[in-house]
């Protein structure tokens, strides 16, 4: 019975009429009490579902193991027969007209491999139909033509093999591949993503031996043996076989009762029942797991118990039982699950029980601790980062802070990198939905800062400052892309499981006090999502997703209906929320972001923000703001007494919201690693402009040319010197050469050269790099000769008419573009790029591409230029600096009025503009000519979303910069001589 027909049937209550509760009086009883009867119902039924010998399972049927299962064969007195007919039956049923068995939408690897399986599976049948003659051999010949053709098709796209984290993907398809082409010799598959999945497999194989599997001490790889056939002895391997299957998978269950040479009767039943009790109910279709009674029961219970249902007083007996069942679990494993999760989840289902006596995470460490975080189980690839928040919130919930502080860091850590380091959205190897891991993290670092609040003055977490910070940042980034991503009708992807995560996640998140400014819309979601539940009006959302993986995807019933019921609960209970983060300080930060709301709403970019987003954004970047600060003396330092001319650097309240503005009006969605490293380099450049006119212009003061030199030197210095980026401060390599000039402009060299995200970068990137450094720092000499030059003319009486011979045209896109500072982040930015998502790959190898990403970046920065003088002309006319309206072509004719020369101005920054956008589609179509189909397509589609962000957040300055001026004065006079 699922959640929407239980609210039917439950105590008479038609859903639509509990979906009009309006959360008041007598209606709002009688819904929260149905949905307790509900809550009732289900972990009943979880009960009765249970088998001493085989558990249970609520998984749904998966094609790529009910195939391995309809290949299976029994000789009986000498008659040969399929063993399941009813599992080719269901492929039959299921193909699809193109061939294939259905895609996932969130994996490819998922289409592939069911696929490959359920066409292995016809061929073997085609090749010996035993007893199933329903179909005709020309029917099963076309069928085996379009499979092959789909499965090529597949093959020929797959482009995220790098990004899968399917259990056991790169030895599993090599070897189902290669049992195709032993079936049928003309099935030989060329894809570009085989290069990258033979050195998944390598990689694997470089750490495991098939031959381990005969052992006593059992391997993760049991879970895959199809991926063995005819490289291990099965009957070398049946001490494995627990409760008739070998690690809870049909499929590899099915390869070993098809291998060994002696038939196992206890494999035989455990499909048997599998097929019978499974969720299939008889049809055929197997589930990929089971059973996992286990996972199903805590998973249900502590969910449930999470969003406030009393369990232990509504229904003793059922969840008394499941108490009774989990801690037998864990007493006949020795304190653990088979995993992390399972480990973590029914620890934390006991605790809040309160039936975890005798029990500990002590296990739990001792088995899944590792240096680099917490495994959820041996040999995986990569580590989980829902592994991580259950361990993390279990841990919290146990309330034995120093006798686990370690680990609670050491996990908060790996979650709060994680969400740090990802792209686009949120991935975890075991949930297809970026919503679970959202939701997960959200509540264990709302439970985390809820800790550091009853213990305020306590050291045993040792968590610094900035880590607190970061996972603040990590908190309101999910809880505002969760709002963006509310659909009109109120759910998230029209899923019904996929808004419970979602209305979990944000009544969670609505108890921070630095998110109380969307609270009001975190409520609202939060009530329309509710809303979109209690009627769930298609068919399709009221179906569980298939969001959980293990070797393809599948759904759990079970749990789905929990994780919805929970999501009705704690909308039911909105009234009152408390005021977790406070520790953080944010009180006197959140004004100073928010005084400049009145010029954001007038800027373009940002002016159809809705305001709850643009709120979100602002308390965004005051979070930012202290990590900003830190780093303000990072390069040039602010205490000489030369610099003591330059205003308060007010810019750094607002620098950060440049980035994180675009990021969330655009759903852009970059690696917040890289919001924070955009924004010090942006900070590096206002103060850069700072430092060379308060320190290194007048110092340098009719020596231009050795000032260039030095610059060419520290640029060498850097680009040759191995030393990681420090604060040290770096003698001069003479006594000639002045300290408070070298040292900075080497620490600035040394930072954008040496910087720990520019290592893996690929030689052209790093060439790059280091050429605009130079070219920025020689233009600033070159810029600040001109003013000089300019001041005279001034002194004689020019006013500020520059008169010079040089074409605007020309000095604008070159010295001018250069010296705003826009060049030189942007090659740093690709640098970035080909460091942390190319491998160290040219990022742009084609020539088009060379040409229009460096195109896009001079259109980019010549607009930055003129928008910039536009905004600054007051401040350049009082300190004699070069603008663009001083240029003969704008003076000429309009010497007196400056708006004429403005509009004019403003005018060739609009064709401007439109050019940077015509280079960033020529860009995207150069892309995509290049790389459309190559195994990391995404990854180059997305570097072109990356650089039309970074042009992005250039436009979003420039439009600041027209409304207000945010360099520093310097008091310069143009009048005097500043040596």
């Amino acid at each position: 019975m699922t959640v929407a027909s239980s609210f039917a049937l439950s105590n008479g209550h038609d859903p639509s009429g509990l979906s009009n509760s309006n959360g008041h009086g007598d209606r709002d009883h009688v819904y929260v009490a149905s949905l307790s009867s509900i809550a009732d119902s289900l972990v009943q039924r979880a009960v009765s579902y249970y088998d001493e010998q085989y558990g249970f399972s609520t998984v749904s049927p998966q094609v790529y193991d009910t195939a391995w299962v309809a290949m299976i064969t029994k000789t009986t007195d000498g008659v040969k027969k399929w063993l399941f007919p009813e599992s080719f039956h269901y492929l039959i049923r299921n193909q699809a007209q193109d061939g294939s068995w259905g895609f996932d939408i969130n994996s490819q690897t998922v289409g592939i491999l069911d696929t490959g399986a359920a066409l292995l599976a016809l061929l073997r049948h085609a090749s010996d139909p035993w007893q199933i003659l329903d179909y005709a051999k020309d029917e099963i010949a076309g069928r085996i033509r379009l499979a092959s053709k789909s499965l090529a098709a597949q093959l020929k796209t797959w482009n995220d093999i790098t990004a899968t984290n399917h259990i056991g993907v790169e030895l599993i398809i090599p070897a189902l591949l290669e049992y195709l082409r032993d079936e049928d010799d003309s099935l030989h598959f060329e894809f570009e993503s085989k290069s990258a999945l033979d050195a998944m497999a390598a990689e694997k194989l470089s750490r495991f031996r098939p031959e381990m599997l005969y052992e006593q001490r059992p391997s993760s790889a049991l879970h895959s043996l199809e991926a063995f056939i005819g490289k291990l002895d099965f009957d070398r391997i049946a001490h494995h076989l627990f409760n008739g299957s070998m690690m809870a998978s049909p499929s590899s269950t099915a390869a070993y009762l098809m291998n060994a040479s002696n038939w196992d009767d206890r494999a035989e039943g455990y499909l048997q029942d599998v097929n019978r009790r499974g969720t299939g109910h008889g049809d055929g279709g197997i589930a990929g797991t089971y059973p996992i009674h286990y996972f199903e029961f805590n998973w249900t219970v502590a969910t449930l118990l999470q969003a406030g249902f009393d369990l232990a007083a509504t229904s003793p007996t059922a969840v008394n039982k499941i108490a009774e069942i989990v801690r037998r679990g864990f007493v006949q494993d020795r304190g653990r699950a088979i995993d992390v999760d399972d480990t973590a989840k029914g620890l934390l289902a006991l605790k809040r029980l309160g039936q975890s006596f005798g029990l500990s995470p002590d296990v739990m460490i001792k088995i899944f601790e590792k240096d680099d975080g917490f495994a959820t189980f041996g040999g995986e690839r990569d580590r989980s980062v829902s592994s991580h928040c259950h361990v993390l919130s279990v841990l919290l919930e146990w309330g034995d802070r120093p006798r686990y502080a370690s680990q609670i860091r050491k996990a908060a850590i790996f979650v709060c990198e994680t969400w740090w380091k990802h792209d686009k959205r949120f991935k975890d190897k075991w949930h297809l939905s970026h919503l679970y891991p959202t939701m997960l993290m959200i509540e264990a670092f709302t439970d985390l800062l809820r800790e550091f609040e009853a213990n305020p003055d306590s050291g045993d977490f040792n968590f610094s400052q900035e880590l607190r910070q970061k996972i603040a940042i990590s908190l309101c980034q999910a809880s505002t892309r969760t709002l963006l991503e509310q659909r009109e009708d109120g759910s998230w992807e029209g899923s019904a499981e996929q808004t419970a995560y979602a209305i979990m996640g944000l009544s969670k998140a609505r108890h921070l006090c630095f998110l109380k400014d969307i609270e009001s819309r975190m409520i609202w979601a939060i009530e329309r999502g509710a809303a979109f539940l209690k009627t769930l009006k298609t068919a399709s959302a009221r179906v569980p997703g298939r969001y959980w993986t293990s070797k393809t995807s599948y759904s759990v019933k079970l749990v789905y209906e929990a994780y919805v019921l929970a999501a009705l609960k704690v909308s039911t209970s909105l009234q009152k929320s408390e005021n977790i983060g406070s520790t953080l300080s944010l009180v006197d930060r959140l004004p100073k972001t928010a005084r400049y709301l009145p010029v954001l709403k007038r800027m373009d970019v940002f002016s159809s923000m809705p305001d709850w987003l643009v709120q979100a954004s602002l308390v965004e970047t005051s979070l930012f703001v202290p990590l900003l600060q830190a780093q303000r003396l990072v390069v040039f330092p602010r205490d000489d007494a030369s610099m003591s001319r330059m205003s308060k650097d007010d810019y750094i309240d607002i620098i950060p919201f440049t980035w994180v503005g675009c990021n969330n009006r655009t759903r852009t969605f970059a690696p917040t690693t890289l919001v924070l490293d955009m924004t010090i380099m942006a900070l590096l450049y206002f103060q850069a402009d700072e430092f060379m006119e308060s320190v290194a212009a007048p110092y340098y003061l009719n020596d231009w040319d050795n000032l260039r030199s030095l610059v060419d030197l520290v640029a060498h210095e850097a680009e040759t010197s191995n030393d990681a980026f420090s604060w040290m401060d770096f003698e001069p390599p003479s006594p000639e050469l002045p300290f408070k000039v070298y040292s900075p402009l080497r620490r600035h060299a040394n930072y954008m050269i040496q910087h720990a995200h520019m290592h893996g970068a690929s030689v052209e990137e790093k060439r790059r790099a280091m050429q605009e450094f130079k070219n920025f720092w020689l233009t600033q000499v070159t810029q600040a000769e001109d003013n000089e030059m300019f001041g005279k003319q001034i002194q004689c009486g020019n006013g500020q008419f520059y008169d010079t011979a040089r074409p605007f045209a020309d000095w604008v896109r070159t010295t001018a573009a250069d010296h705003v500072g826009v060049m030189s982040p942007y090659s740093w930015l690709c640098a970035w790029l080909s460091h942390h998502r190319g491998n160290g790959t040219e990022l742009f190898p084609s020539a088009a591409e060379k040409y229009f990403a460096t195109v896009v970046g001079r259109h980019l920065s010549t607009a930055c230029r003129m928008y910039n003088d536009y905004g600054s002309a007051a401040r350049d006319a009082a300190e004699g600096n070069v603008n663009s309206l001083c240029f003969p072509e704008f003076y000429k004719q309009n010497s007196v009025d400056l708006r004429a020369r403005k509009a004019e101005l403003t005018t060739l920054a609009r064709y401007e503009e439109r050019c940077l956008q015509t280079a960033l589609d020529c860009l995207e179509e150069a892309v995509i000519a290049a790389h459309g189909n190559s195994p990391d397509g995404s990854f180059h589609q997305r570097k072109t979303r990356l650089v039309r962000y970074f042009c992005d957040v250039g436009t979003s300055f420039s439009q600041f910069y027209v409304l207000r001026d945010l360099s520093a004065t310097t008091g310069r006079d143009p009048t005097r001589s500043h040596v």
